[in-house]
């Protein structure tokens, strides 16, 4: 069986993560109308997006993650909603609640391929961790706000929301 090479593909990686970050950001100011109407701003705009995406290693790296999987989970959709129109149960696979799964997956991913990607930078500031590299300050910062203490605060002032809002809820 003969198989090819496509490592040549590996040079074209950064125009690929450009287009689908231009194509992205393009549509999706073209369609909410975030900053008007006018075709040049959003094209302008689109362009120095994608631009910071590919010249920013790692924002590249996050794109570059993040491809695969998301045409992973466009194929699993296609093949569900498939089998779904075959079987003759098309609206319940195209119902909001299939599409708000494929959503929290994309975040899911999205968080994934981040922290691999800022794994290195976020380290140090992260608790329990025994590398000596960043910013003293911050590492004190964040070794304070880790403590027992601020997470116990945290979770008073949680608890005093959450009370208050469901007192307030039941007064209405």
């Amino acid at each position: 069986m003969a198989t090819a090479d496509v490592s040549a593909f590996v040079y074209f990686l950064p125009i690929f993560a450009f287009l689908i970050v231009f194509s992205i950001v393009f549509a999706v100011l073209n369609r909410q109308k975030i900053i008007g109407e006018n075709m040049f701003f959003q094209l302008f705009f689109s362009f120095v997006v994608a631009t910071i995406f590919i010249t920013a290693s790692s924002a590249r790296q996050v794109v570059l993650n993040v491809i695969p999987w998301f045409a992973v989970l466009i194929v699993a959709m296609l093949l569900l909603l498939f089998l779904a129109s075959f079987i003759g149960k098309a609206d319940i696979v195209a119902s909001k609640g299939i599409a708000w799964i494929f959503i929290i997956l994309l975040i899911i991913v999205f968080f994934i391929a981040g922290i691999k990607v800022f794994a290195s930078t976020l380290g140090p500031y992260l608790p329990g961790s025994t590398s000596n590299e960043g910013n003293p300050t911050l590492i004190n910062f964040f070794d304070w706000l880790y403590s027992p203490r601020v997470a116990g605060a945290f979770l008073l002032i949680l608890a005093a929301v959450f009370v208050s809002w469901i007192l307030v809820r039941k007064a209405k």
